[in-house]
């Protein structure tokens, strides 16, 4: 068994959520520890005993936490901080103030620092495998030289325990109470390169966890076939497409990271193009590219906000995806947005629409529109509705219905059974076009519906 220590020295923590600065967070995620580890091991010189240390706790997969669950909010309050020095008098909202003699200019900014104050101060990662003799030493320094975790106003202490407490939180694959970042394989080796490009790191992938339980009160649930940590890209500039595009918009996208991969799409590896290499469609678990469209409101309209992609569970390539979709086009030209696309219509002789520029969104949840905003896709709920058209996988006949093609199909991807399925080629909410206006051409013996 394996268990790390993590003591909270001043009794609070100062981290805040990815999705609301405004809001700490807790528990905290394995990934942020992780994190920690390796910012400690590029402080102290890179030593590559430590290296292989962290690469080996790379492997171990998700561990069990222990953490208190009673816990109490410092309220919130906003603080104008300075920024750095400035050479230029004129900021985003209008010259500096002087800094007294200085020519130089200087912007306080609004910044909050949520705090949460839990019960217990120490929480624990266990994990259920033994640790290697060569490996002790090494991880032990790297433990002692953590200072602190999320803002440096949260000193910690970080050490290997013998007898942690029984854990408060274990992962489970299927729906859970809460999400938490987590690292994997490559994850040192990319956040070094982040580091040295000047980049701040992407979030990990999520891990769902839930309080441990008797096998008797687990519920039957089953949770679909791709990881609900989404990744969102808001449209920053570039034509607005509607959401009868995002047929050809997902394609520009697609083409676009395959010509990043390789600029001979041969070349381009099964789970990016989508076809084997004899051409053929592949049947590997590869990324879905979700339009999210103005929808669902009085005067929704069906524009196009952005676009989510969402990668299989346990993808082997989310490492190298995710440095596709980050990748700027050329050396030089770091201030371009992560995408940008040339979208064309393959049904008028590849005639370009026109240009469009995505980049992930950042910004706190609460401050983004309801369509960009992740909790609204990954939220449990019993009753959905489709925005895009679905694509049968077989053409319904007399004695298959349309509605027993959809329920198959969500037992064939790997989500649960349907109890009822309504189809219909109008839309069923408000500023979504017609199932027919929708820029997918159909393979032979296909019908869309909704």
């Amino acid at each position: 068994m394996l268990a790390l220590g993590i003591e909270l020295l001043m009794g609070r923590a100062v981290m805040t959520r990815i999705d609301d600065r405004a809001e700490p967070e807790w528990p905290p995620h394995p990934d942020r520890v992780f994190m920690a580890l390796v910012a400690a091991w590029g402080e102290c010189g890179e030593d590559a005993e430590q290296h292989a240390a962290l690469e080996w706790l790379e492997t171990l997969g998700s561990p069990s936490l222990a953490v208190s669950e009673a816990v109490s909010n410092r309220a919130s309050f906003t603080s104008y901080v300075p920024v750095n020095d400035d050479g230029s008098p004129m900021g985003k909202k209008g010259p500096f103030g002087p800094m007294g003699s200085l020519p130089l200019g200087r912007n306080r900014q609004p910044r909050q620092f949520p705090a949460v104050i839990p019960e217990s101060s120490t929480f624990h990662l266990k994990w259920d495998v033994d640790l290697p003799a060569n490996f002790l030493a090494p991880l032990e320094s790297l433990c002692s030289a953590v200072t602190y975790l999320g803002h440096s106003s949260t000193p910690v202490r970080i050490a290997i325990v013998a007898e942690p407490p029984e854990p408060t939180l274990i992962p489970v694959e299927g729906r859970a109470t809460t999400h938490l970042r987590m690292f994997g394989p490559g994850r040192t080796k990319y956040l070094k390169e982040r580091f040295d490009a000047g980049l701040r790191p992407q979030p990990a992938l999520w891990q769902g966890y839930s309080p441990p339980k008797h096998e008797s009160e687990i519920p039957e649930f089953k949770d679909g076939p791709f990881d609900p940590g989404l990744l969102v890209l808001r449209q920053v500039r570039g034509r607005r497409f509607g959401l009868e595009s995002c047929g050809i918009v997902a394609d520009a996208i697609r083409r676009e990271l395959m010509r990043r991969f390789d600029p001979d799409p041969k070349k381009s590896p099964e789970w990016l193009s989508g076809h084997t290499a004899e051409g053929s469609p592949s049947k590997l678990p590869r990324p879905a590219y979700l339009p999210l469209g103005f929808v669902d409101h009085p005067h929704a309209d069906g524009h196009l906000l952005g676009i989510a992609v969402a990668l299989p569970r346990d993808f082997a390539f989310a490492d190298t995806f995710v440095e596709l979709l980050t990748k700027h086009h050329e050396p030089g030209q770091e201030e371009l947005p992560y995408l940008a696309l040339t979208v064309t219509n393959p049904h008028l002789e590849n005639r370009t629409d026109g240009e469009l520029a995505l980049e992930p969104d950042d910004r706190p949840e609460k401050s983004r529109q309801q369509a960009l905003q992740v909790r609204n896709w990954i939220t449990a709920s019993r009753y959905w509705k489709t925005i895009a058209p679905v694509m049968l996988p077989q053409f319904p006949r007399r004695g298959l219905t349309s509605e027993a093609v959809v329920a198959q199909a969500c037992l064939d991807a790997g989500y649960p059974e349907p109890v009822a399925v309504r189809v219909s080629f109008s839309p069923l909410l408000s500023g979504v076009p017609h199932s027919r206006s929708f820029h997918v051409k159909p393979r032979q013996g296909v019908r869309h519906v909704r």
